[in-house]
């Protein structure tokens, strides 16, 4: 079920493996960096869902300002709410991966298990053996 499509990001529900599935297109960053992760959580919210697919192959740099607002802001949201399982497809770009790296460090000390994997279907396969 396709929830939110934009040119830059769009947001699945897999029912298979009950998660989210954010597959970002392009670059993105400020606000619509922000409604496309706080419309990821509404949606993880409507469906009770503790999974979470996020394919960054594409997305790009992270910028420092939505590095720290997804530390700050939105990872204590999306844990309060029940997320638990994150598995996320590493972005292609090296300097993007390291960004979203940057990110991660801060969430893995909250109560998250997170993998990096290679595709959507290993991250799939991931979730779907996670409780």
């Amino acid at each position: 079920m396709v929830y939110f499509d934009t040119s830059y990001l769009c947001i699945r529900w897999d029912s298979e493996i009950n998660s989210v599935l954010m597959e970002w297109k392009s670059f993105v960053f400020g606000n619509d960096f922000r409604q496309g992760l706080n419309k990821g959580l509404e949606l993880a919210r409507e469906k009770r869902a503790s999974r979470w697919l996020a394919d960054l192959r594409k997305l790009g740099v992270v910028s420092q300002e939505d590095q720290q607002w997804s530390n700050q802001d939105w990872f204590p949201r999306a844990l309060a709410q029940g997320i638990r399982s994150m598995a996320i497809v590493v972005p292609e770009n090296v300097v993007a991966k390291w960004s979203v790296e940057r990110i991660m460090q801060k969430a893995e000390e909250q109560p998250l298990v997170v993998t990096y994997l290679a595709s959507v279907e290993e991250a799939r396969q991931w979730l779907r053996s996670t409780a």
